[in-house]
């Protein structure tokens, strides 16, 4: 994959579990727009050797946590509202194991939309391995919040600057 992270692009210092470079322990995917479909996001996870569930294969758990911060930044930037996208529900099966140290490549779609930007929408995520397999797939229900029905809900009484600057349009 070529071209800035999203995450680095359009949240400098992201600390996101999934997508956060900034976060020491995080999964460290990479999201960044596709330049042959723009109804596409694509992703790069390299699952560590410490995200192991059976020895030799990674965690269904991380993929899965990696497939649900695609389901997010499908939102963000294929729905271009300045909105925090939120899980609400989800659906996943694995068809493959995903062996350590081998690189899976993501892609997340918005499948099901409505014409009101700010309803929920459903967002396919997949994972494949280097020679295309399909692992694990996804079906994903996020909802957008506004800013301030986010922090409303939350009790956050402010987001950080870098999330600020994002939906300013300063960044």
């Amino acid at each position: 994959m070529t071209g800035p992270s999203l995450s680095d692009e359009l949240l400098p210092g992201n600390d996101c579990f999934g997508c956060g470079p900034a976060n020491p322990h995080g999964l460290h995917i990479t999201v960044r727009l596709d330049p042959a479909n723009p109804d596409c996001i694509l992703g790069e996870f390299h699952p560590q050797p410490h995200m192991t569930g059976f020895p030799g294969i990674t965690h269904g758990g991380a993929i899965y946590t990696a497939l649900d911060c695609m389901a997010s930044w499908s939102g963000m930037v294929l729905r271009n509202t300045k909105a925090i996208w939120i899980l609400r529900s989800a659906t996943m099966k694995y068809h493959r194991p995903a062996f350590q140290g081998r690189t899976l490549a993501l892609s997340a779609t918005v499948h099901v939309e409505s014409d009101d930007l700010w309803t929920a929408i459903e967002v396919r995520a997949e994972a494949r391995d280097a020679g295309n397999i399909l692992l694990a797939e996804g079906a994903f229900k996020v909802i957008p919040l506004p800013p301030e029905k986010f922090k409303a809900m939350t009790g956050i009484p402010e987001l950080p600057g870098n999330w600020e600057k994002l939906f300013s349009g300063e960044g």
